[in-house]
C-alpha cells in the first residue's frame, strides 16, 4: 500500500469560535465608525474628510459583519476539501485543483495571518482568473507578493501552519502517486 492510500479525505469547515471573534470585531468597528460618522459624541473638531472615512468604514465593516453573521447562521457545510487527488476551496471556485498541476506550495504572511499560496501551472491558473473581479483581486495579490491561488484559513477550524503542512503532505503523496512510482516496493511472491 502506498503512502497516498493512507491519507484520509479531509473536509474543513468554519470554526464557531473564530467566526464569533470576527463577528464581535466587525460589530465593534461598525459601531465605532457609526458613532464618529454620525457624531454621537458631539465632537466639534471633525473634518469632512474624517466623516467621509467613517462613513466608508461604516459601510465596509457593516458588510463584513453581515457576511460573518450570514456565515454563522447558514454555512454548516465544509468549505475546503483536501484529497489525494487535489484541493477544492468552494469559496474560490467549485473546481478541484489537482496536485499534479500545483508547482509549489508556500505561505504568505500578512501580520500574524498565514495564508497558503498554491503556485499553479499557467494553463490551470487561467481558469481561476475568469471574472473581472477575480482578475482585479489576482493583480492586487501579485502586487503584495502573493502570486497564485490563495487558500485563506481565516475563520476555519484549521490554522494556517497546519493547513500548509497538510497541503504539502498531500501534494507530495499526490505527485508520487501520479508519477507511477510506488512508495513501497511490493514483496516478492514465493
Amino acid at each position: 500500500m502506498s503512502v497516498s492510500q493512507n491519507l484520509p479525505n479531509l473536509a474543513i469547515g468554519y470554526s464557531l469560535v473564530r467566526q464569533l471573534k470576527i463577528l464581535a470585531a466587525g460589530a465593534l468597528m461598525t459601531l465605532v465608525s457609526a458613532a464618529i460618522a454620525l457624531n454621537w459624541f458631539q465632537i466639534k473638531t471633525l473634518t469632512p474628510f474624517q466623516i467621509t472615512v467613517c462613513y466608508v468604514g461604516l459601510a465596509l465593516f457593516g458588510l463584513v459583519t453581515l457576511r460573518t453573521l450570514w456565515t454563522l447562521l447558514f454555512s454548516r457545510a465544509p468549505v475546503v476539501f483536501i484529497t489525494r487527488v487535489g484541493i477544492r476551496d468552494t469559496r474560490i471556485a467549485d473546481d478541484t485543483i489537482a496536485w499534479r498541476s500545483v508547482r509549489d506550495i508556500s505561505v504568505w504572511q500578512f501580520r500574524n495571518q498565514k495564508i497558503v499560496v498554491l503556485k499553479l501551472d499557467p494553463l490551470v491558473a487561467d481558469r481561476f482568473d475568469v471574472g473581472f473581479l477575480k482578475r482585479i483581486v489576482s493583480m492586487m495579490n501579485k502586487a503584495v507578493g502573493a502570486e497564485g491561488v490563495l487558500i485563506n484559513p481565516s475563520g476555519l477550524t484549521m490554522d494556517g501552519e497546519t493547513l500548509l503542512e497538510t497541503c504539502k503532505q498531500y501534494w507530495k503523496a499526490g505527485r508520487l502517486a501520479y508519477s507511477g512510482r510506488a512508495a513501497v516496493e511490493p514483496e516478492p511472491v514465493s
